[in-house]
């Protein structure tokens, strides 16, 4: 049965959270955290979320934000190794930094939070047994003693506030040369602090701000190389916050009193040059500029800079993904390359080539789009000894992975069913291409399924032999009106699988939206006031959101219904402003309501003290109940859209009529916050599990067609009933 829920919402900000560098955009696409629990492959169960993946990479778990505490986004990763050789994920999210053992990646432990300034950016680097964290909240630098992390316990140890302002982007560490370097906060290039001298006391020992430094990557060249011994910051910089004459430039910071500038580059298409990594052979810088995907409509693009003569490099070539997605962070070991790419996932380059990387597998934490915005995976982590590979996504969490070389590649040739016939049927077909000397194994590649009653599963059928091979999975019964979840796994005889496809599908005859407003014109909707200011308006918002107030719709259509649509001074004032539904009409049964709605009251003389109030009648308005109230306190009042979804059967004392009713409460009933809603994308549906009797070919009318097929099928899948009930419904329609 469809549950109340909270989903992703579109395009929020997420107040209250400190911004990044000047202008930032990740602000502007904030939805709300997947709410939902993980998942993790020693549950035995099949692996939920939705996801797809390509090529060497197996999803071991999945710790979701709720998983880990419960934060409204999550940023960046990095990992660490105890002396016993147990591993462990460093995640950090906006309300601090969590530790979670991944010695065995298919079951995580979660040790702990470290709590911190509340921010949307948090970044933390590790030096021996310590691990140092920054955020641009604030905090100076905080430390934290990994020393009994293999008894379960982390410890904040200190916290240093010296070098100016206490905020910062990103942190690095030279663990050859035991220096830590804060990048950006404020409009700050490199400051610089001593480990050496103390683990937890660092002395703040020089700085460079000749430019602004996004993100930075140091090392020290080794001996044999023209450079032996000279420390060399690779800094992703450039003027006013970043945004003016962007581009590498490769700053000599061994002498901490005589810091100097060795080459400089302004890359190709340079919009915002956001972070990189060095090859292992110290010959390639890949880089990624953060913005040029959005702004100019070009697809995912790594640069490759030759910088074996540090004074003078030069681009290369470049790299693609194909996608049309943001890339973010990366990572080199080895001859692979680990790219965070937000919207499509993780992706990862074999670079034996240097100049001409092939992408081996991917790995996409956000299965509905590749959109160029700033949603799903932002940072990586693939430098455990073991090989596992760790992620951070920004609305679903901590994601662990392992790398493996496959014996078949898979791919889905057939869209999958929008909705699943509850009698069974439904199927489709999937590619699998193996390496020589390997064959299917049909007795282990099966479609697993479940309607909530329990999982079930049947076994693929080989539609075309050879390589590559094509299969057929095709479902089962299951109950009408459930979602029911599914994994097809495809397997080789040489004991290798695979997961080729998951996800979940409703089990219905059909779905009818019997209403679906997106704010782009009036069906018949009624506001009613009681406030001085602030009534409901429908419009395309004009405020920019600056005061708490929607600065964009939610579904994309360019309208909603928001309170007070002006620049300035647009919220509710001094009682309540009520916006009153017309008739939707859930009378066929199995009736699902959702809408976008946004609640912001954290600012003002008085925050976080009123409240959002939808309410709903099934008597056409005679008489109301409380559907949900949001606030006063709470990540859903801190403004942002959110998704909500409701089964109207499961909600007790309401009866899906034709007579529904909706009305949205904002108020502003106490001591004057700042109160601003919005409505959008009100839709409700039901789930037609009516059966239309002697319909064999599912055309909704029964005719010749059906005639022919029950005869065709007689003594195998029909009897002399089915013959009957296709003669007795002959000419009906359904």
């Amino acid at each position: 049965m469809l549950r109340a829920s909270t989903g992703l919402g579109l395009a929020v900000i997420v107040a209250g959270l400190a911004y990044g560098h000047s202008d930032d955009p990740k602000v502007n696409d904030r939805f709300g955290p997947y709410l939902g629990t993980g998942w993790k492959a020693s549950e035995g169960v099949p692996m939920r979320g939705g996801f797809s993946s390509f090529g060497e990479i197996t999803l071991e778990s999945w710790l979701t934000l709720a998983d880990l505490g419960g934060a409204d986004t999550g940023n960046d990763c990095w990992g660490y190794v105890s002396p016993s050789g147990r591993e462990y994920a460093i995640i950090g999210d906006s309300q601090g930094t969590s530790f979670v053992e991944i010695t065995d990646p298919a079951a995580p432990v979660i040790l702990g939070k470290i709590s911190g300034p509340n921010s949307l950016w948090r970044d933390v680097k590790v030096f021996q047994h310590h691990a140092y964290i920054v955020s641009e909240g604030g905090d100076g630098i905080q430390i934290v003693n990994m020393s009994n992390i293999d008894l379960g316990l982390v410890t904040l140890v200190a916290t240093i506030t010296t070098g100016g302002t206490t905020a910062t982007h990103n942190i690095a560490i030279n663990t050859d040369s035991g220096f830590l370097y804060r990048s950006g906060g404020g409009d700050n290039g490199l400051r610089i602090y001593d480990l050496n001298a103390s683990l937890t006391n660092p002395p703040y020992v020089g700085m460079w701000i000749t430019k602004y430094v996004h993100d930075v990557q140091i090392v020290t060249y080794p001996d044999g190389s023209p450079y032996a011994g000279r420390e060399i910051a690779f800094c992703c910089a450039g003027f006013n916050g970043g945004w003016n004459e962007t581009g590498l430039s490769i700053v000599d910071v061994t002498d901490k009193d005589n810091i100097f500038v060795v080459g400089e580059l302004e890359h190709s298409n340079n919009h915002y040059s956001h972070q990189g990594w060095l090859t292992e052979d110290f010959q390639y810088f890949y880089l990624n500029d953060e913005l040029d995907e959005q702004n100019t409509g070009s697809a995912t693009t790594t640069r490759i800079i030759d910088v074996s003569n540090l004074a003078n490099p030069f681009q290369a070539g470049t790299c693609t993904t194909g996608s049309s997605a943001i890339d973010h962070n990366l990572y080199i070991k080895g001859d692979l390359m680990y790219q965070s790419n937000y919207r499509s996932g993780l992706r990862v380059f074999d670079i034996s080539n240097r100049l001409n990387p092939e992408e081996i597998a991917w790995f996409d934490t956000y299965p509905s789009d590749d959109s160029p915005q700033f949603n799903g995976i932002w940072s990586n982590y693939p430098f455990f000894p073991s090989g596992t590979v760790i992620g951070s996504d920004l609305e679903r969490g901590l994601f662990v992975w392992t790398l493996s070389t496959p014996s078949v590649a898979t791919t889905v040739i057939d869209p999958m069913p929008e909705m699943l016939n509850p009698e069974g049927g439904d199927s489709f077909r999937i590619q699998a291409t193996m390496v020589p000397g390997v064959d299917i194994d049909l007795s282990a590649s099966v479609l697993r399924w479940d309607d909530g009653s329990g999982w079930q599963e049947t076994s693929m059928t080989l539609e075309t032999p050879g390589n590559p091979a094509v299969l057929r999975a095709t479902f089962g019964p299951s109950v009408c009106g459930e979602m029911v979840e599914f994994e097809a796994i495809v397997a080789t005889d040489d004991g290798f699988s695979l997961s080729a496809a998951s996800g979940s599908i409703i089990s219905a005859n059909d779905i009818v939206t019997t209403f679906e407003d997106s704010c782009e014109t009036d069906p018949g909707w009624t506001v009613q006031n009681d406030c001085i200011d602030g009534q409901w308006d429908r419009g395309s918002p004009v405020g920019g959101g600056d005061r708490g107030d929607p600065p964009n719709d939610a579904d994309g259509s360019g309208q909603c219904w928001l309170t007070d649509n002006v620049d300035g001074n647009s919220d509710v004032d001094q009682g309540t402003t009520t916006l009153i539904s017309p008739i939707l009409d859930g009378s066929m049964g199995n009736a699902v309501l959702e809408y976008y709605r946004w609640f912001s009251n954290n600012a003002g003389a008085a925050p976080n003290e009123d409240i959002f109030v939808v309410r709903i009648s099934d008597d056409g308005g005679t008489t109301w109940s409380v559907l949900e109230q949001v606030g006063p306190t709470g990540a859903e009042s801190n403004g942002g859209w959110y998704l909500v979804q409701f089964d109207l059967a499961s909600i007790t004392g309401i009866d899906p009529t034709d007579q529904i009713r909706l009305a949205f409460v904002a108020e502003d009933a106490l001591n004057g916050s700042v109160v601003e809603a919005g409505v959008d994308g009100i839709r409700m549906t039901s789930i037609d599990c009516e059966t239309c009797v002697g319909d064999i070919d599912g055309n909704n009318v029964v005719d010749v067609e059906d005639i022919l097929a029950v005869i065709a099928g007689y003594g195998t899948e029909y009897t002399v009933d089915d013959v009957l009930a296709v003669l007795g419904a002959f000419g009906s329609d359904c």
